[in-house]
Formats: structure tokens, C-alpha cells, sequence
């Protein structure tokens, strides 16, 4: 489905929504078809409308608009460039969710949100389609960006991290993104990735749930 239709009736909470989650996302398999597919099956589950989240890489909106689409508290929505925000922004004009925009790098989240106050933290790595692709995100910020979201969860969080590898500074994010990950205390977090092994550099998920 294409245009405001769609748009709309992904913006209506699950209770009242007329158009089932699944034709908005355009399924074409009946598990997942994507990386963004199984990432927005796993924050739908998560997800509640008394909780707050944080797109930390708007990007283009489409995440912001799926995660509005879930009648939150409030969204968080940061991006370091003027042109994605108001990308996002036209994307939730009619949203019903309260939004708070920033247009700061997503190294700056902890300047702006309170520790243990969000249920999940969405970042959408690389650079913005159709823009300048010199100006992305690197592991340097990133990696820092990880460090403070650890301390903006609430228990039973998540961060959840699309990588793009396809690229040589993509590459390097998401090996130094595994290296920190995997260091982190099992008994405090939960980690997980998931790739699609038969497809050659392929955007990978990672997935990060602080334990309760």
C-alpha cells in the first residue's frame, strides 16, 4: 500500500487501526522477508503505549512512523541532519504519539533523555538515502552512542542496531559493534544477531535486552 492510506492507518494505535500491520510492511514471506521486517516484528512485541522510545538515526522516518504506529508514550527522534528531520517530521504529521525532535548527533542521546526511561533504542546505521553519503555514522559515535543507550533503559529494554556492511566504514561499525557486544555481562544483558548467511554483505540485525 503506497501513500497517505498507508500512512495513516500505521499511525493509528493497534486498537483502532483498520489495515493489519503486516500489509503495511508489505510481507511477502510468512516469517520475515527482511532485516526491517523481523526488527519491527520484534519491537511490536516489545512494545507498549504507556512506554518511550527512541529513534536515535531518523534517517528517512520509516522507522519513526512504525514506531508511532504503536501508540507510544512518547518518541524520542534524533538525527544530525536538518533534512532527514524534516523528512521524519512530514512522515508524523498526523501522529498522535508525543514527539520530541533533536538534531544532534546520536553520540548527544544522554544530553537529552533521563536513564532508565526507554523500552527500546532504534538505530539504522550508514547514511541517508539519496543525501550526501560522506556524511554517516562511524563506529567512533556509534560505539559511544551504545555506551550512554545502556544507561537510558529500562529493565526489559532494547537497543536494536541495523547494520550495513555492504561498505567498508558499514564493515568496520558492525565488527566493533560485535566485539563490544559480546563483552558485555551475561548477566546483566541479552545479545543476539541475526544475518542472512546466504546473502553476501547483507544488512545484519543486532539486538541488545537488558535483563529485569
Amino acid at each position: 500500500m503506497r501513500g497517505s492510506d498507508a500512512e495513516d492507518s500505521a499511525l493509528q494505535p493497534a486498537s483502532r487501526r483498520k489495515t493489519p500491520v503486516n500489509i503495511y510492511l508489505r510481507r511477502q514471506f510468512p516469517l520475515f522477508s527482511s532485516h526491517l521486517d523481523l526488527a519491527h516484528h520484534y519491537w511490536q512485541r516489545l512494545l507498549c503505549p504507556d512506554d518511550m522510545a527512541l529513534d536515535a538515526t531518523c534517517g528517512q522516518g520509516y522507522d519513526s512512523l512504525f514506531l508511532a504506529s504503536l501508540g507510544l508514550k512518547k518518541l524520542f527522534i534524533f538525527d544530525i541532519q536538518k533534512k532527514a528531520l524534516e523528512m521524519t517530521r512530514a512522515k508524523l504529521q498526523n501522529c498522535t504519539t508525543e514527539l520530541s525532535f533533536h538534531e544532534l548527533c546520536h553520540s548527544k542521546i544522554g544530553d537529552v533523555i533521563p536513564q532508565d526511561s526507554l523500552t527500546l533504542i532504534v538505530y539504522n546505521l550508514g547514511y541517508l538515502p539519496g543525501s550526501d553519503k560522506q556524511v554517516k555514522t562511524v563506529p567512533k559515535t556509534t560505539l559511544e552512542s551504545v555506551q550512554t543507550a545502556l544507561n537510558l533503559l529500562k529493565a526489559g529494554g532494547v537497543i536494536s542496531i541495523t547494520c550495513y556492511p555492504g561498505h567498508e566504514e558499514g564493515a568496520l561499525e558492525e565488527t566493533e559493534l560485535l566485539s563490544f557486544s559480546k563483552a558485555l555481562s551475561p548477566t546483566s544483558w541479552n545479545v543476539c544477531h541475526h544475518s542472512f548467511l546466504n546473502r553476501k554483505a547483507s544488512p545484519s540485525l543486532l539486538l541488545i535486552q537488558k535483563q529485569k
